[in-house]
């Protein structure tokens, strides 16, 4: 049986009954999985902000492992080139900081296909947000290396990696082969905010410790800001469905 005929017949046999969720009628186990497994995703996202600034100059290392942060891998790079950690491990703890949860949001794609994938792109789908979905949706014979590039460059700016991930998963692409895709995106993204740090140094290592030195007033500063902008977000969503 083909992966779209599967498909199909989970799509008929489990219609949507919530626009919030990606399934219809009784969750299954692996449903519950990913779907809990996904919001604690996001949830350690955003828990990991205030941290930021208290370990990128004290142990950038293990930030850029937490949370595969460009500017941790940057500030890890650096203290690379002054001795303050080895460059292998500055590199596998990059890559392991982006790659860790990637195989959650394939999973979901897997299971729910484009009904997750709508529910990520979120209500409102116009403009950019509308080309970008039916870019990955739409059924040709290129999306399947559409999205497999899409894997790879998934930290440039505007390719929104969960809902890359979940494409991958939806389309049939194999663990193996996402893994390995998503392994690559990973060692080229840290191989250049590794190297970058590591070529301007001390300064870079200068600055990190500064921030970490104000790491209680950068954190404040995260979280309020944090705050104001969802608010604003919210405020601005609710406006355009009145309108």
């Amino acid at each position: 049986m083909t992966t779209e005929t599967q498909r199909a017949r989970a799509s008929k046999s489990r219609p949507l009954d919530k626009t919030w969720l990606p399934w219809g009628g009784t969750p299954s186990s692996r449903d519950l999985f990913c779907w809990y497994g996904i919001w604690l995703v996001f949830a350690y996202s955003f828990a990991m902000w205030p941290l930021k600034p208290w370990l990128i100059g004290t142990n950038p290392v293990l930030l850029e492992a937490m949370t595969g942060a460009q500017s941790a891998m940057t500030a890890a790079g650096a203290f690379a080139r002054v001795g303050e950690a080895p460059l292998a491990l500055v590199v596998a703890a990059g890559i392991f900081g982006m790659m860790k949860f990637a195989w959650v949001f394939w999973l979901a794609g897997r299971l729910w296909g484009e009904n997750l994938l709508r529910l990520l792109a979120g209500s409102a789908q116009k403009g950019g947000t509308k080309r970008r979905l039916g870019l990955l949706t739409r059924n040709t014979p290129a999306r399947r290396w559409i999205i497999g590039a899409a894997v790879v460059l998934e930290k440039v700016p505007m390719v929104p990696g969960p809902l890359v991930f979940a494409s991958a998963g939806w389309v049939g692409m194999g663990l193996p082969a996402f893994l390995l895709l998503n392994l690559i995106g990973a060692a080229a993204w840290t191989g250049l905010f590794t190297g970058l740090g590591y070529a301007i140094g001390q300064p870079a290592v200068d600055i990190a410790e500064t921030i970490s030195q104000q790491a209680v007033w950068v954190s404040l500063a995260v979280i309020i800001g944090s705050l104001v902008v969802q608010t604003a977000l919210s405020r601005f969503r609710a406006a355009r469905r009145r309108a």
